[in-house]
């Protein structure tokens, strides 16, 4: 008799893949820069401007429902008339749509926050529906959040 496979955590496997999407961004940067192995060059300062996108799925289809930029702490909140310009709005749903896809995100309603470095998208969290939020990075010094 065969029995269904253990269900795996969505919340361990979406670290999983964050992690996975971290090691493959460093990996693309190294062959840029010329480095041996940047998987052990360290990934560097995650400077830049901040968003949190919410997104609702149904039936894989993800849709993106707002994109708010977040504000530093000692800054002035953002002006909402000079939120991401289009090639971000674009770089901010691409990435967040394909992180569901890679995390088979069928529906429900998640919140991502992503960091627009000089060397690209970066995820920093995810929460998927009233869940914990995951981490690509753990809080800490050199980390985002």
């Amino acid at each position: 008799m065969k029995h269904p496979p253990d269900r795996i955590d969505v919340a361990e496997g979406l670290r999983h893949i964050l992690q996975e999407l971290s090691a493959i961004e460093r990996s693309v940067e190294g062959e840029r820069a010329g480095l041996p192995d940047a998987r052990t060059d360290g990934e560097g300062s995650w400077d830049g401007p901040e968003f949190t996108v919410e997104t609702v799925s149904d039936n894989s289809m993800h849709t993106v429902v707002d994109i708010r930029a977040l504000r530093d702490p000692g800054q002035p909140p953002p002006d909402r008339a000079s939120g991401p310009g289009e090639e971000e709005v674009a770089a901010l749903r691409a990435t967040v749509r394909a992180l569901l896809d890679l995390a088979d995100i069928g529906s429900g309603r998640v919140c991502t926050t992503v960091v627009l470095t000089e060397r690209g998208p970066r995820v920093v969290s995810c929460r998927l529906g009233g869940g914990a939020t995951v981490f690509a990075r753990e809080p800490g010094a050199g980390a985002p959040g």
